[in-house]
């Protein structure tokens, strides 16, 4: 199938430096605040055959190269000609309209790139979503094994693709891992604070103390053992005790 080609000459008429109109401050599904974007809103004029015209007033073409997290329209222009081809239905014959193309800008804008990288982190994974979707449609309409197994296996693999862009946005935004420090640690009086590995009680806190208690007798060559008999006193025979000679 050919890929459609976009024209966005207003997209270039975007200021160099990048501006975004902001929303009401809400909260992302990674857990951080951040504020919400309004997404583009194109209009689309096609026809059989050739490329789309799309037009789109100034202020949704600096939302446009924010949906992406650019400042670059060109950029801008390659992401939206990527996600027109990959995330919307259409043919030469049939090219996509505008609700379908605002529908996939409204999904990268939810997003909320920060760069380039996610950027394009965030068009793949429009794209993935959209063909996973697909083949699940698929699946649902297959008649034979053979579809259904085709469908079925391409739509798992999507899917956990799927996720996998999640997680390497989130290790990429440095949400992969929660470091926690303690910064103060108040002790009452009368109270004693500990600092160190806590054994709990049990037969390995035994074996612990056995193995401390062993340690410290080693460890302590100066200390000698007090003898039972220290005077060396003969020791009283029993009675009827048998003498033999040594």
């Amino acid at each position: 199938m050919q890929q459609s080609q976009v024209e966005t000459d207003s997209v270039t008429d975007a200021p160099p430096h990048r501006t975004t109109e902001l929303a009401d401050t809400g909260t992302s599904g990674s857990g951080g605040k951040h504020r919400k974007r309004k997404p583009p809103n194109i209009t689309v004029k096609s026809a059989p055959g050739k490329p789309l015209d799309l037009d789109m007033e100034p202020i949704d073409a600096v939302r446009l190269v924010s949906a992406f997290g650019t400042a670059e329209p060109s950029f801008a222009s390659w992401m939206l000609n990527g996600i027109i081809n990959a995330a919307c239905n259409g043919a030469p014959a049939h090219p996509p309209g505008a609700e379908a193309i605002n529908d996939a800008l409204a999904a990268v804008t939810g997003i909320g790139a920060r760069d380039e990288t996610e950027g394009m982190l965030a068009t793949q994974m429009v794209a993935t979503h959209f063909a996973a979707i697909s083949a699940l449609r698929r699946l649902k309409g297959a008649e034979t094994f053979h579809q259904q197994d085709s469908n079925g296996n391409l739509a798992v693999k999507l899917l956990r693709t799927f996720t996998l862009q999640i997680e390497a946005l989130q290790r990429y935004r440095g949400k992969g891992q929660q470091k926690v420090t303690v910064e103060h640690v108040h002790v009452n009086a009368g109270g004693q604070a500990i600092v160190g590995v806590v054994h709990a009680q049990g037969v390995n806190a035994d074996k612990s103390d056995q193995t401390d208690a062993m340690r410290e007798i080693a460890d302590a060559p100066d200390t000698p053992l007090r003898c039972s008999n220290p005077e060396r006193r003969p020791l009283p025979i029993a009675r009827g005790a048998r003498k033999t000679s040594l």
